[in-house]
């Protein structure tokens, strides 16, 4: 049976309305897809461990040997503006198969925690945040990622160049440490100290802004908190205190 003209006239006008129909809903799918990654910048913190007890609470134990206090560590690698993604998406001890050795060598905690259960309060707080992209999209991919940027922005190699290195009598300016790191890391990044008993600044962690492909320079609003790590000031001396084994929340009596 033959159609008429009218009747191919009305089919072929219904498709071209679906498809463009289609192509709208993919647009808004898209548009859906980009709001499920609302954050913009990464935040990439390594951790100067001898600092990191002077400010810890009382309640938790601090566990500094001189093997593990020895080189910038991570701290983690945060989503800006967000956390707690998925509470349903657990880390199990077999998703980081391979990695362990690395994370207990450059991702360590300092306190009575175990490795894993720090790794555990990273993942739920900020990693299930950075699956929506794909590079951060499992747990292997996402402490893989802490690690490849733990050794591309590498804070240990950067100091030893310009002869930055641990003492409790020599302190330094904040411009030193600007100047060390900003070849290395951009414009975009941030020391923080803690104070001590003495009211002496201690440089505790570095923080780079980076952009999802993890080149520097992404612009990040800063997080809104308490807490005891603050930016460090450039009007007094900046202590970068060697490891303290027997006394580790005092480590420059």
């Amino acid at each position: 049976m033959s159609l008429s003209w009218a009747t191919l006239g009305f089919l072929y006008t219904s498709s071209f309305l679906y498809l463009l129909s289609s192509e709208k809903l993919w647009e808004k799918s898209e548009k859906d897809y980009s709001r499920l990654c609302p954050w913009e910048c990464l935040i990439f913190v390594q951790m100067w461990p001898s600092s990191f007890c002077v400010s810890l609470p009382s309640k938790y134990g601090c566990v500094m040997s001189e093997k593990k206090a020895k080189n910038w560590t991570i701290h983690g690698l945060w989503p800006s503006d967000i956390q707690k993604c998925c509470p349903y998406w657990h880390l199990f001890p077999s998703d980081l198969t391979n990695l362990v050795p690395e994370l207990n060598h450059h991702w360590p905690t300092f306190t009575n925690l175990s490795n894993f259960q720090f790794w555990e309060k990273e993942w739920e707080k900020h990693g299930t945040c950075g699956g929506c992209i794909e590079t951060l999209n499992s747990p292997k991919k996402f402490f893989g990622a802490a690690l490849f940027l733990h050794t591309k922005y590498n804070i240990d190699r950067a100091f030893e160049k310009v002869e930055i290195i641990p003492s409790c009598r020599q302190s330094y300016q904040l411009s030193t440490f600007v100047d060390a790191l900003e070849p290395l890391l951009g414009p975009r990044f941030q020391l923080q100290c803690v104070t001590d008993g003495q009211g002496r600044q201690l440089l505790v962690q570095i923080k780079v802004s980076l952009f999802s492909n993890f080149s520097t320079g992404c612009v990040a609003e800063p997080p809104v908190g308490i807490s005891p790590y603050q930016p460090c000031r450039a009007q007094r001396g900046i202590l970068y205190v060697p490891p303290n084994q027997k006394d580790p929340r005092h480590p420059c009596p």
